[in-house]
């Protein structure tokens, strides 16, 4: 068992003093999520520009590069512990510059993970160029990476469409460099800033997740993380930095001063649509389900299935925007109905195990159906039939307070997303279709 060097009141934020490589092998709990801003091994005793003024660009021994061999021996070593602490359904998000980034995504490949973006962060405030003999350097790569080739990771594309004015966000983020209020309580010599890792965070976390940082420095993750109502573990080998943390964290017990950072962090449309993200996800936590259509005459042969297909397509045969809120849902319920009778469900249900993209060649039995795409949801177990859930469906309790589009989708006989509450309330109100 590992003494934690800080652990906060709430239970949010833990800190470990020491090596990431020999600690990591010594604790069993596995992340939903891991940032990890390694050493760039830029520390060349070049020169650059802070605040006007001619400074190093040397970080520390830490920072040094020895040659490609150790930085991909490195990188390697990190990765291959780090791995073994993430859920299979986990991603990992990785910073870094032409220094390390090449080695850094070779090595993912090597070690299995599936690389699913190169976020280009570009610094609305970067520093000028010292030498005026090529471009500035004016951004940084972040890798994000999922554990698995074929297990599907959580990606909040909604709120990302939304930060980005109701279109798909590219991978190209123009974001502000570290803010001077940020360094309240100390200065750490490769800070992020806070307007990055909650954008991240927030795009491939739910509520209450786990996150690992193996290089936690001044613990810019945890304080993105605890703001936007997630765990944090921090892992650093210097005491001064994990000072910082500390201070940082007590920082925001402050439930006003909470409330004021999230206002300041950039990548939002107004100051308060943080805030009132983070409260609607928490009131949002209950059960959510998936609906799945199933034609009345198939309702019996699905009873003793472990897979279910959703159609994935739209009326010109493209494939829907996704995901559309079903990985999230933790249980699939089945509904019938439709030309001329009520929508009503079935009363089969079960667990949700994976949900996948894929093409009808890929499926035994659809190689010659006349919708191109599928989502292939996998059950941990076959339905379950339950009385409870049977009954016609009143559509306005089902979708309350939920999103139009999930009744648009529903309506469609396409996967639609609802809560467990609104289910079992529809069912009351027989004969209201």
């Amino acid at each position: 068992m590992i003494d934690p060097y800080y652990k906060s009141l709430d239970k949010n934020l833990y800190l470990l003093h020491g090596d990431t490589m020999e600690l990591l092998p010594q604790f069993d709990h596995q992340f939903d999520m891991v940032f990890a801003d390694p050493p760039y091994f830029l520390s060349n005793n070049g020169l650059s520009i802070q605040s006007g003024k001619i400074v190093s660009v040397n970080k520390g021994a830490w920072d040094k590069s020895h040659g490609f061999d150790y930085v991909n021996d490195f990188n390697r070593k990190w990765l291959s512990l780090v791995r073994e602490k993430m859920k299979d359904d986990a991603t990992i998000w990785i910073s870094g510059t032409m220094h390390n980034i090449f080695s850094v995504g070779q090595i993912l490949t090597e070690l299995g993970f599936k690389i699913l973006n190169v976020i280009t962060w570009e610094k609305t405030n970067p520093p000028p160029n010292f030498s005026c003999r090529f471009f500035t350097h004016s951004s940084e790569q972040i890798i994000w990476a999922r554990k698995h080739e074929k297990v599907p990771h959580y990606f909040n594309y909604d709120l990302m469409k939304e930060l980005n004015d109701d279109k798909q966000m590219k991978d190209v983020w123009k974001l502000p460099a570290i803010a001077p209020w940020e360094k309240s309580c100390g200065k750490h010599p490769t800070q992020k800033p806070l307007s990055v890792l909650t954008r991240l965070i927030l795009a491939s976390t739910k509520p209450n997740a786990w996150i690992l940082d193996p290089f936690s420095g001044s613990s810019t993750t945890g304080i993105a993380a605890n703001l936007a109502n997630r765990r944090f573990l921090g892992i650093d080998q210097e005491t001064e930095f994990l000072e910082i943390s500390i201070k940082r964290k007590q920082e925001i017990e402050n439930e006003k001063t909470a409330e004021l950072y999230r206002q300041k962090i950039a990548g939002f449309i107004t100051k308060e649509q943080f805030s009132t993200f983070v409260h609607q996800e928490i009131s949002d936590t209950g059960i959510k389900v998936a609906l799945g259509f199933c034609r009345s005459d198939n309702v019996k042969k699905s009873k003793s299935s472990t897979v279910f297909y959703f159609h994935a397509i739209e009326g010109n045969n493209k494939v829907k925007e996704f995901p559309i809120g079903i990985l999230e849902a933790q249980k699939l319920i089945l509904y019938s109905g439709g030309r001329g009778r009520p929508n009503q469900f079935t009363g089969l249900m079960a667990d949700i195990q994976s949900v996948e993209l894929k093409h009808k060649s890929d499926i035994k039995g659809k190689e010659n159906s006349e919708t191109e795409f599928y989502y292939e949801v996998t059950l941990k177990d076959s339905f379950e039939e339950s009385e409870t859930l049977k009954g016609v469906i009143n559509l306005s309790v089902l979708f309350e307070k939920i999103d139009e589009k999930n009744r648009k989708l529903f309506q469609q006989y396409l996967p639609a997303l609802a809560t467990w509450e609104n289910v079992l309330k529809s069912i009351t109100a027989v004969g209201v279709a």
